[in-house]
């Protein structure tokens, strides 16, 4: 198996755009993705596509539709969903094709356009012949935050996590994301400003929780040896690694209406199964991670991944948070691109935001929010159902 190396990425900004096809935001991603790799369309000889939710039938083959607005060449393409985690369920793809050597070059990209409001906000339609429990949670009326506020609510309980523990995860965030001319939001918040926004869905308050988004995103993928071609500073893909619920998992999980769990297994078990597995692939372990893009839906995701991906013990984040370990210039820094926060969420997209901003860290140009000597940096992105990619990039 090859060794694989990213050589280009590019990232469509972040935010609402009604007028703007979301063909045309892969387009613009593609090619500056192309343009920072020094390759052309023509070099390109597999794709793998984010399949959006939002796009109706284009959106379930949107490699295909994305490739005829770059140029039909009879590029073969793969199409993948795995909800929120798509982005880097792609990158596992994109990889592997690269590794086994059945292309030389690959082009991984996804664009999304989501619906308005906190999910749900559109009907759901099942091919089932009697109603699932998605169909039962729709009509319930329980939307994401609900589920993450179910857990939050568990840790307060548990562990004292506090209000102030939350508020003090967005300010972090935001003064990341402040520093990031593709973020969607680019302002400072204060602890006060976020006290006083709106609850949703108690403890989670409306600044506590990423907004719905618009975004695109794409990366040229080659074997290590054949990017020596195009750069001296490849980003090499350590380890790409996928995770699903394990039996017993003590989550509240989207879509699910009911848990069974069970003694000693995690919380959001997918996010520890693909973590260690991307651990065990890349060898490494998590003191030796410089910095970590988590999947920051909400602020309680901060505090529980930071845990569940083994940065610090059970129920240890909110001392970390107020010992400044997680911000720019701390032991481990979280987003220091500003993360869904200060970007939104795009669903199928969300996994280029973060490796858009692993590989410009580890290229050591993001000025002022730069994590000064980082070499290794990770990420993981989730999606409903419990799916979960864990990616470790090394320069």
């Amino acid at each position: 198996m090859k060794d694989v190396a990213i050589i280009g990425v590019g990232l469509h900004p972040w935010g609402k755009f009604p007028d703007k096809p979301w063909t045309a935001m892969a387009k613009d991603a593609i090619e500056e993705a192309m343009k920072d790799a020094g390759v052309s369309w023509k070099d390109i000889g597999f794709i793998v596509s984010g399949s959006q939710l939002w796009g109706g039938r284009k959106g379930i083959y949107s490699g295909t539709y994305t490739e005829e607005v770059m140029g039909n060449r009879g590029i073969p393409v793969v199409n993948v969903n795995n909800a929120c985690a798509t982005g880097g369920t792609m990158l596992t793809v994109a990889a592997m094709a690269v590794a086994s050597g059945a292309a030389e070059m690959v082009l991984a990209v996804s664009s999304d356009k989501s619906a308005k409001g906190f999910f749900p906000a559109l009907p759901v339609y099942h091919e089932e012949p009697v109603p699932s429990d998605d169909t039962l949670r729709w009509n319930l009326g329980l939307p994401n935050p609900v589920y993450w506020a179910l857990e939050m609510r568990k840790r307060m309980a548990k562990f004292g996590d506090t209000e102030e523990h939350l508020a003090k995860v967005k300010v972090m965030l935001s003064k990341h994301g402040k520093l990031n001319p593709k973020a969607r939001y680019q302002r400072e918040f204060s602890v006060e400003e976020v006290l006083a926004s709106a609850m949703v869905t108690d403890p989670l308050r409306l600044y506590e929780i990423c907004a719905t988004s618009d975004g695109a995103g794409a990366a040229i993928l080659c074997s290590k040896e054949k990017a020596k071609q195009f750069t001296t500073k490849p980003i090499e893909i350590i380890a790409s690694a996928l995770g699903s619920p394990l039996y017993g998992d003590p989550t509240a999980r989207i879509p699910v209406v009911s848990i069974n769990p069970k003694p000693g297994v995690p919380v959001i078990s997918e996010s520890w199964v693909a973590a260690h597995r991307a651990y065990d692939e890349a060898g490494v372990g998590p003191d030796d991670i410089d910095f970590v893009e988590l999947p920051d839906n909400s602020a309680w995701h901060v505090l529980q991944y930071f845990e569940t991906m083994d940065f610090c013990k059970e129920g240890e984040a909110c001392a970390c948070l107020d010992r400044g370990d997680m911000a720019i210039g701390g032991r481990i820094p979280v987003c220091p691109s500003g993360g869904f926060s200060s970007f939104g969420e795009a669903t199928m997209a969300q996994g280029f935001a973060q490796l858009y901003e692993m590989v410009l860290q580890l290229r050591g140009v993001c000025g002022d929010r730069q994590v000064q000597g980082a070499k290794v940096g990770m990420s993981e992105v989730y999606g409903a159902a419990g799916n979960n990619a864990a990616v470790i990039l090394k320069k």
